[in-house]
């Protein structure tokens, strides 16, 4: 699903609970000014801004091209 700028804050709340209920990680991904995630890095499209991991830490990296 495709997410607006404004509603990241709250969705990377809800996705890191979504990676530590799966443990699994997730990958977010901007196209444009909408976001996006995914659980396979290789199924993600447009920029990589954020890796969700397993133990509650984000490497994100808005603003970075």
């Amino acid at each position: 699903m495709t997410y607006p700028a404004p509603l990241l804050p709250d969705l990377l709340v809800g996705w890191q609970k979504v990676a530590d209920r799966y443990n699994m990680p997730i990958y977010v991904f901007q196209t444009g000014d909408t976001y996006h995630a995914v659980s396979n890095e290789a199924q993600g499209v447009g920029h990589l801004v954020d890796t969700l991991a397993l133990d509650g830490k984000s490497e994100l990296r808005l603003g970075t091209a």
